[in-house]
């Protein structure tokens, strides 16, 4: 029932979004040119000429929130994760205009230019409409969805953490006439309902519709005694896999010849997407490089009359599917200071620490040449935290997942690093906020993350 309702109310969403990009452009076209107040002093277009710009809208709206994940999603999602979607899918739609327009033009296929102001207008009502269209479509289907289905009642076989997850889960579907009525289960507990064998019993009592089991990978036995008892009971019957004890990142379903496989390293940033988080990193590493050539000329200047030693530390670190790069910082302490101690963790108050170099750690401009890093694609702008092979190696024995890390390009700053987990925090803890980047990545968060870090006004911690 989930998936059914999930594709119709994903069909319906990309009707209204369609609805919506027309209608915002009606309104746009008259508040530009026909309401009198921006006024028209190259005069007024035919609106037949602007008419050819609604497929071109249509396409790259719609391409755009296919890319966003936005038909891909729960029935239930964050309004503010929406928002900002919407926000950037109508500011890239904008350029995108202009763009296209532009060069149809230069091909003479068009004899009119997008006015500006036009565009100017049309995104942010865009942005607005989108979402009251959306709003309006979400409650009609709710409702139609309550009235025609009923309300379902559901079992979940099982007492373990994967039928809390699981219940947890249904819960968000109750809009949708979803109630969890219980579960069964071996032992006394709370809202247990019975045991697996009273499951015609409890089925009857409760008007049960639909059964979940969500027991462990060894219980294969129960599993299918309560899947040909539900068959006799003419209930929907869902399997939930264990796979929590054997997933490293994301699980995905994959069909190979018919045969169902699940993919248990799967993860978003793969494809289109990494092409895209690529393009953006060489966009911003290439722009930040040309603004901050002056600084870093000031501060090899600084660094040279300051302390014996180069001016660039080149330290080895390990990136992308374990391989290891040359790292680039400014140099910080006294030249050889590792000489002694071998590779270790600064600490505050370092003394090995120079003077200019206490001022770039606190301003964490020491980290700046990595944007070389990320021009040279060993690095992006945002990513886990890279560490040196040694320590990885003393790591990755000692903590769990911990090289799940190295499935995405280390980066200059991270989901953990702006959570304030840096330089000598439970490693642990940042394990766990670099596996969630990239189970949950999108270009989204990307720019959350890059626009906390910059109201820091550092990119990591000087001990990272």
């Amino acid at each position: 029932m989930i998936r059914r309702q999930r594709i119709q109310l994903t069909r319906l969403f990309v009707l209204s979004d369609a609805l919506a990009v027309t209608a915002a452009f009606l309104v746009s076209f008259w508040l530009r040119f026909h309401s009198g107040l921006l006024g028209a002093p190259k005069g007024v277009p035919g609106f037949s000429s602007y008419l050819v710009v609604v497929p071109i809208l249509l396409f790259f709206h719609m391409v755009y929130f296919s890319y966003q994940g936005f038909y891909r999603f729960k029935l239930r999602r964050n309004r503010l994760d929406d928002l900002f979607s919407v926000i950037l899918n109508c500011v890239a739609v904008a350029f995108t205009i202009l763009l296209v327009v532009s060069y149809l033009k230069s091909y003479r296929l068009v004899d009119f230019e997008v006015s500006h102001l036009f565009l100017a207008v049309y995104a942010p009502l865009a942005v607005a409409v989108i979402f009251l269209f959306r709003a309006l479509m979400f409650r009609g289907f709710r409702s139609l969805a309550l009235k025609r289905n009923g309300m379902s009642r559901v079992l979940i076989a099982g007492q373990g953490d994967l039928a809390a997850m699981t219940a947890v889960n249904l819960a968000k579907y109750r809009h949708f006439g979803l109630e969890v009525s219980g579960f069964l289960a071996p032992h006394p507990g709370e809202r247990v309902l019975g045991p697996f064998a009273d499951l015609e019993r409890v089925a009857r009592q409760h008007g049960i519709t639909d059964l979940f089991i969500a027991l462990p990978l060894g219980e294969y036995d129960t599993i299918m005694k309560l899947i040909e008892q539900g068959n006799n009971l003419l209930i929907d019957i869902h399997l939930v896999p264990d796979i929590l004890q054997l997933a490293s990142l994301k699980a995905g379903l994959e069909h190979i010849e018919g045969l169902p496989v699940i993919n248990l390293g799967e993860i978003p940033l793969e494809g289109w997407p990494a092409l895209s988080k690529r393009l953006f990193d060489l966009l911003v590493s290439f722009s930040a490089l040309l603004l901050f050539l002056p600084l870093f000329a000031l501060t090899a200047l600084l660094l040279k009359l300051d302390s014996r030693g180069p001016v660039f530390y080149i330290q080895k670190r390990l990136g992308l599917d374990g391989r290891i790069f040359r790292m680039i910082k400014f140099r910080t302490m006294v030249q050889d200071a590792e000489k002694e101690t071998g590779p270790v963790w600064a600490v505050p108050h370092d003394p090995r620490v120079t003077r200019v170099g206490r001022i770039l750690r606190r301003l964490s401009l020491d980290e700046l040449p990595q944007l070389l890093n990320v021009l040279a694609g060993d690095m992006s702008l945002v990513g886990p935290r890279p560490e040196r092979p040694e320590l990885v190696e003393r790591f990755k024995e000692s903590i769990p997942r911990y090289m799940l890390r190295h499935r995405v390009k280390a980066g200059m700053t991270g989901w953990a690093q702006v959570h304030g987990l840096r330089g000598n925090t439970p490693l642990d803890k940042r394990i766990e906020y670099d596996i969630f980047y990239i189970q949950n990545w999108t270009f989204r968060l990307d720019l959350e993350i890059i626009f906390r870090t910059l109201l820091k006004f550092r990119f990591i911690d000087p001990s990272a």
